[in-house]
């Protein structure tokens, strides 16, 4: 929202965020905008909602503020849909002892435990590599497709593709209730070195 807010400031704008609305609802409440934004005449009313959330009293209120502002010459109402900022990636140390605890995990043969937390390592290790080397995956992608992501962008040789994206793939079965089709220990184990082999690059 702020960046929004910036916009129209650098167009000449008055903006005011959680701005109280010169006029009410047909109840009497007065209405609050995200964004109001005048110049000269110009009221732009903006609010602003994260991509595909939209709740019905929500949108009462959405049909409310359009009917009064077309009414009123020079207002103008605007929703703008924003992507949900992601998480944040933990740090290195935190991913290291993540790897650490896969290690004791197929010290003690709790392979599905150690594929899981694998992988959730692996991935965190990659976008923290990708981030590094500016060039990020695209925000939703499937693991498959993240390894190919840094296959093709060197951070990984040509020959790990396969078994990395067979062993991710089969994340998937057992993350779904498929607890039969275990990896092998191998596998799991070349999950954490590629892992550290990114973490320790990046």
């Amino acid at each position: 929202m702020q960046k929004l807010a910036d916009e129209y400031a650098s167009k000449g704008f008055q903006v005011r965020k959680e701005a109280v609305l010169p006029f009410a609802s047909e109840g009497g409440h007065p209405f609050r905008a995200d964004i109001l934004a005048e110049r000269d005449g110009e009221h732009h009313v903006v609010e602003v909602t994260l991509r595909g959330v939209r709740s019905e009293p929500q949108a009462r209120r959405w049909d409310e503020v359009a009917r009064q502002v077309r009414t009123r010459p020079g207002w103008h109402f605007k929703i703008v849909p924003v992507e949900r900022d992601p998480p944040p990636l933990p740090t290195p140390e935190r991913i290291e002892a993540e790897l650490t605890n896969v290690e004791e995990l197929l010290d003690q043969d709790q392979i599905a435990a150690a594929m899981l937390l694998a992988t959730a390592a692996f991935e965190a290790s990659a976008r923290r590599r990708l981030l590094t080397a500016d060039a990020p995956p695209p925000k939703y992608v499937t693991p498959a497709a993240l390894v190919e992501h840094l296959v093709s962008q060197g951070h990984i040789d040509q020959e790990e593709f396969v078994p990395l994206r067979d062993v991710m793939q089969l994340r998937n079965a057992i993350a779904h209730g498929h607890l039969d089709q275990l990896p092998e220990r191998e596998a799991v184990q070349r999950l954490v070195t590629n892992a550290r082999q990114l973490l320790h690059t990046a």
